[in-house]
């Protein structure tokens, strides 16, 4: 990112609870709510798309073959992102549901 980008995505971290989005996000996290988090994460970055490319969407399709690799080899792994990453149609989860795995939440 760059330093503008950087500047505006700190600024949008520290004003959910401002903008009424804490609450919410902290209660779609309690649910195991993927797909709910993405939406919220995805209204507070809709003033910055360019950051919600590069920070979610450009992730997520740069992630998929590496654990994709992880997937096929016979060790165990332990793959930790943030919540955001995992919901929405550009989401790990659907990338991963695209790729013929079956993604079930315990």
């Amino acid at each position: 990112m760059s330093d503008h980008q950087s500047e505006e995505m700190l600024l949008i971290s520290f004003t959910p609870a401002a903008r009424g989005t804490d609450e919410k996000l902290n209660s779609a996290w309690k649910r195991g709510d993927a797909d709910g988090i993405w939406r919220i994460a995805s209204a507070m970055l809709n003033d910055v798309p360019s950051i919600a490319d590069g920070v979610i969407t450009r992730r997520n399709h740069n992630w998929i073959p590496k654990i994709d690799r992880l997937l096929q080899s016979n060790e165990t792994y332990f793959v930790v992102v943030g919540a955001g990453h995992l919901g929405g149609p550009d989401g790990l989860l659907a990338l991963l549901r695209q790729r013929g795995y079956k993604v079930e939440q315990l």
